[in-house]
């Protein structure tokens, strides 16, 4: 009897705390907090375009240190649904919130549970807002609470120019659609559309198996064998053409150097004549001047003979012996005369001396 008096004990104490930490919840996370401290809080609306998750009982924060909960969620005008939504917080009287503050909340992200509405605090040395004073609230979406804004707006950025790429490339993707549309040749043929890949394609297929068809006709066989063995007897024969051909050119080189000696030979030869006639001009100049050194004695000893002196005088005083020898002297001259210009001419290449 007694064991069963101390279980049943036991058993309503365990009832008991059940009941006391059921209704510390509800003081915790309903609306009891707001209702129950009533007298130690105050009002502050925020107004935002439209709220996500905010249902009453959401905390109220500031640097992360809660300062009140939400203590109503309803339209700012029932009548308009465009005039935006009015969150009431109940905040506790210690918290002095300053003038130009502001409230942001963020929505709700997997994992999340309700999500908290953050006091952003004005300047430290505003006013502090009186009971029942409005604030702007804004909602930040789930991205930006997981992510930097830049990479927010990076992701953004790219997923528009990904859209503008896209939109840019369906012009081409219908084009290619219209190119890889299965057509067959005979319709293009007959002008109800015009040919693209696949018309060309099969054109190709259609040529490709009329070529293998003709290469395995026994004949055609038959001829390309004919043929490539009179190509191998065409360039065998070109190998031997090329072999004559660079024998001559052997010839050819040896034939050369052969025009070279020989001329060669001729400009020495050349040499030899020019030296030959260059003594012949020497000998004939020694032999002018030894015969006016003739003549000179000659003279000298003919004034005797031209005064009448002697046989030879009268000899010599005869006019026809005069006559004579005047007109070989002119002659002599001529004839020297003749020598000089040929000589001359030979010189610049008009005269040719035969060897």
């Amino acid at each position: 009897m007694l064991d069963e008096t101390r279980r049943n004990v036991w058993v309503g104490l365990f009832v008991l705390a059940g009941v006391g930490a059921l209704g510390a919840l509800v003081l915790l996370f309903g609306q009891a907090p707001t209702t129950f401290f009533q007298g130690r809080t105050y009002e502050i609306k925020a107004h935002f375009d439209q709220v996500a998750d905010i249902r009453p009982g959401n905390l109220v924060t500031a640097r992360g240190i809660t300062i009140g909960r939400v203590s109503s969620v309803d339209l700012r005008d029932p009548s308009r649904f465009d005039a935006g939504v009015e969150v009431s917080l109940a905040i506790d009287k210690r918290y002095r919130i300053p003038t130009g503050s502001s409230a942001l909340t963020t929505e709700k992200v997997i994992g999340q549970g309700r999500p908290p509405i953050e006091i952003l605090p004005g300047p430290a040395d505003a006013v502090a807002l009186e009971d029942g004073a409005t604030i702007q609230g804004k909602v930040r979406g789930g991205l930006e609470s997981l992510f930097p804004g830049a990479v927010v707006q990076s992701l953004e950025t790219a997923a528009v120019q990904i859209g503008s790429a896209a939109e840019a490339l369906t012009p081409v993707l219908r084009e290619m659609e219209t190119l890889m549309r299965q057509r067959s040749p005979a319709v293009v043929d007959a002008g109800a559309e015009q040919g693209n890949v696949s018309s060309a394609v099969a054109r190709l297929d259609a040529s490709l198996k009329h070529f293998n068809e003709v290469l395995g006709d026994p004949t055609v066989k038959s001829q390309l064998r004919e043929t490539v063995s009179n190509l191998y007897e065409m360039t065998e024969r070109g190998k031997k053409v090329m072999g004559d051909v660079e024998a001559a050119a052997t010839d050819g080189k040896a034939l050369m150097s052969d025009m070279k000696n020989l001329v060669a030979r001729a400009d020495t030869s050349l040499q030899n004549i020019d030296q030959r006639v260059n003594e012949i001009g020497r000998g004939t100049t020694d032999a002018l001047g030894k015969a006016s050194n003739f003549f000179d004695e000659l003279h000298t000893v003919s004034k005797p003979v031209t005064s009448g002196e002697g046989n030879l005088g009268r000899l010599f005083m005869d006019a026809r012996l005069y006559d004579s020898l005047l007109i070989t002297t002119d002659r002599m001259a001529m004839a020297i005369e003749e020598l000089r210009l040929l000589i001359a001419e030979w010189r610049q290449g008009r005269v040719k001396i035969a060897l």
